[in-house]
């Protein structure tokens, strides 16, 4: 089966593009996301969480929870399970505050290894496309999240 033997039905074709484009996302993250669940007994969210500890460490859940676009008490639930299964390491209490924390050994080797299958899967959805559509595409992201970043932006600095 190929890319063209799937594409939005009329109903999605109507929605809105942002619409479309979640609908998108969700599809790549699905492709990825049960090789995570059967490997490593992981989802999504906790491959970026680790991901983004991986890139910043030591992080405080602040910082993550800024970095991920999530609630500080969602990631740290996340962050505790994450610890009883030996991936991420806290300083142990008493420990000065805000507290920073980093993958332990087999955290890293799990987000390196949750990164190939990301990147595999990626390369199949990618040679699924013409070069032309990988080209547009990244364009079009790319400039969807810049105008999106604006409005946001507007948002902020107009008075309540």
């Amino acid at each position: 089966m190929t890319a063209a033997n799937h594409s939005f039905d009329q109903t999605e074709a109507a929605q809105a593009l942002s619409d479309r484009l979640i609908m998108a996302c969700e599809a790549v993250v699905r492709c990825r996301a049960a090789s995570f669940r059967q490997s490593f007994g992981l989802t999504e969210i906790h491959y970026r969480l680790l991901a983004q500890v991986n890139a910043h460490a030591p992080i405080t859940l602040a910082a993550l929870a800024g970095n991920l676009n999530r609630d500080c008490g969602q990631v740290s639930r996340m962050v505790k399970m994450l610890t009883t299964r030996g991936l991420i390491a806290r300083p142990p209490n008493p420990a000065p505050r805000p507290l920073a924390i980093r993958l332990t050994a087999m955290g890293q080797t799990i987000c390196h290894a949750m990164a190939r299958i990301a990147q595999n899967s990626e390369q199949a959805i990618a040679a699924l496309l013409p070069e032309e559509d990988k080209v547009q595409a990244s364009l079009a992201v790319e400039r969807l999240y810049c105008a999106a970043r604006t409005v946001l932006e507007e948002d902020r600095l107009e008075p309540a």
